[in-house]
């Protein structure tokens, strides 16, 4: 971690001492990938073009992603190590966009990926629904320890990686969370991708 993010964590640790427990960090990491694994600063490449001999390269930095694979499909493909060759293995690694929730509540979160949002306080109705985990599409996390700011997981923009691009980045890796608190994270995605959508307005 920079100098520069030390103190942009320390400045976006503001949370309230009312809010209850919602991640815990395991005791240790794993030496390979495990569910519920955070990372901090991972670059994915979006988009390759070539046009003649100019090769364009387009690359998202995300400020932090969660990894959503089961447990058990890690752990299977770590101990295959690529010298198995059957579909036991995983080609991509799925993840989603985890977000410092102060610049979500700024709307800023996005960067220049997507316009800014309407800043928003804690204190709003939706706000107060997200941190409580009452909306599906996010994941609030607040930990207990002081040193991690409070964290939000949007499900709505999950994707998967070759498997490589996040082992060739897993010195990047900013905390595993506990047992429990990943598979709770693997059931609301659960949830989130399971819902049935309805139209808005009739054909």
């Amino acid at each position: 971690m920079t100098k520069e993010h030390q103190k942009e964590l320390q400045l976006d640790i503001k949370r309230p001492q009312s809010l209850k427990i919602s991640a815990r960090k395991a005791k240790k990491s794993l030496k390979r990938l495990a569910q519920g694994d955070i990372f901090q600063d991972i670059e994915i490449i979006e988009n390759v073009e070539a046009d003649k001999s100019v090769v364009t390269v387009q690359k998202i930095s995300f400020p932090f992603v969660i990894c959503l694979n089961q447990e058990c499909d890690l752990e299977t493909d770590f101990w295959n190590n690529g010298e198995v060759l059957c579909d036991n293995n995983l080609l991509h690694i799925a993840i989603a966009p985890v977000f410092i929730f102060e610049h979500f509540l700024s709307g800023t979160h996005w960067g220049g990926i997507f316009s800014n949002n309407r800043p928003q306080k804690r204190k709003d109705t939706t706000i107060r629904k997200i941190i409580d985990n009452e909306i599906p599409r996010y994941h609030f996390l607040n930990f207990p320890d002081k040193d991690i700011p409070d964290l939000i997981i949007d499900f709505k923009h999950f994707f998967s990686v070759y498997k490589k691009v996040i082992y060739d980045q897993i010195d990047k890796r900013y905390c595993s969370l506990d047992d429990l608190f990943k598979e709770k994270i693997n059931q609301r995605f659960s949830y989130y991708i399971s819902r049935i959508g309805l139209p808005e307005h009739p054909v």
